[in-house]
């Protein structure tokens, strides 16, 4: 009998060691940390050259013309974007978008025969036809997809968009305006860069 209880007192006690060393394993652990930077992705879903022909006589197209960005975002914070439209003229690359009467328009000019800077500016504050040869101008009909307002002093728009993404349409109508198309512009293309930006250019 006493070789049997030794045996089990022995083996109890091995039991209880082998559970020790279970319970006493350690566990030790890393954090990876990484940051995710703000950002800002624009691109244009539309082609970037759209083209619309000009009748003959009255200046105005037959189609309107329509371009859509999209911009993907992780900001917190409502941002503020730049819509605005620029030419070639003779003086370099300047800004074509401007108001008359409250509407707002977009100066192209001329590919064939590059336009002066007076001739642009004379477009946007109304001077008369023959004044502004090379140069033709149009309304925008709409800004859409996100808040906006047009900045006259600027010749832009401030578009805010918020969180993810937004799709920002803008379309051109086909009324010239009159005092932007007479029979001294040169025949051709015709060509505006609409751009929307996070600087402020």
């Amino acid at each position: 009998m006493s070789i049997i209880r030794k045996t089990l007192i022995l083996f109890g006690v091995l039991t209880i060691s082998i559970l020790q060393s279970f319970a006493e394993n350690h566990t030790m652990s890393t954090e990876f940390v990484i940051n995710v930077p703000e950002y800002m992705h624009i691109r244009p879903v539309t082609s970037p050259v759209l083209i619309a022909n000009i009748t003959n006589h009255t200046g105005n197209l037959y189609t309107p013309l329509s371009t859509r960005f999209r911009v993907t975002t992780n900001a917190t914070q409502t941002k503020t974007l730049y819509l605005q439209a620029n030419v070639t003229t003779q003086g370099g690359y300047e800004s074509s978008m401007f108001s008359q009467g409250g509407q707002v328009y977009i100066a192209f000019a001329s590919l064939a025969k590059i336009p002066t800077s007076s001739a642009l500016s004379n477009c946007k504050n109304g001077g008369i036809p023959k004044d502004s040869p090379g140069i033709v101008a149009y309304p925008v009909t709409a800004v859409s997809g996100a808040e906006h307002k047009y900045i006259p002093g600027k010749g832009k728009y401030e578009v805010y968009v918020g969180n993810g993404t937004t799709d920002v349409t803008v379309n051109v109508g086909t009324n010239v305006l009159q005092n932007s198309f007479a029979a001294n512009d040169p025949r051709g293309f015709y060509q505006a860069v609409l751009s929307l930006t996070e600087a402020d250019i």
